[in-house]
């Protein structure tokens, strides 16, 4: 790694840790948002004192007539998070980190949740930024992927690892 990529990182690390201490919250809280921002995916983390999960949701711009665009990512931090009320039912197959093969879960489709801090850090690659702030709000609607993403973590922070139907349960169908 060259000098200046370090130098780089140390910046970088720098300015996150100076907007972490600037929302007055432990900073153990923030683990699910950085993991976020820098692996991907959604995330959940839990403490004596305090429950946090990221969920993340994406929304690609194009514009057809320059043929460019840029993909926004929104990171939800959810801190002391409660599901108020969850709707529909969603077949899919998920894979945790911890497990080697993706598995068969049932997700609420639609999802609202309460949170005693929300923090959104909306990504903008385009120009290099993150936006980052507290919702003035307390509970967030959320559907599709963020839904299922939120439903996955809370499983994590309830019951520990996640369990379904390893995808060796499906049976594969020929046709013509």
């Amino acid at each position: 790694m060259e000098a200046e990529d370090i130098l780089a990182i140390f910046k970088f690390s720098a300015q996150e840790r100076k907007i972490l201490l600037s929302f007055g919250i432990q900073e153990d809280v923030f683990l699910p948002l950085l993991l976020s921002l820098k692996s991907g995916g959604s995330w959940s983390y839990a403490a004596e004192e305090s429950r946090s999960i990221a969920v993340k949701d994406v929304t690609t711009y194009y514009d057809e007539e320059n043929k460019a665009g840029y993909t926004l990512e929104e990171v939800y931090l959810f801190i002391d998070p409660e599901i108020l009320k969850q709707e529909g039912s969603v077949y899919r197959l998920e894979k945790c980190g911890r497990k080697g093969e993706r598995e068969l879960v049932i997700r609420p489709y639609r999802m609202i949740l309460k949170a005693r801090k929300i923090v959104l850090a909306q990504v903008d690659p385009g120009k290099k930024k993150i936006f980052i702030r507290e919702i003035e709000k307390k509970k967030i609607s959320l559907k599709g992927t963020p839904a299922y993403s939120a439903a996955h973590e809370l499983e994590h922070l309830e019951k520990g690892e996640v369990r379904g139907l390893p995808l060796w349960n499906f049976e594969y169908i020929p046709q013509a």
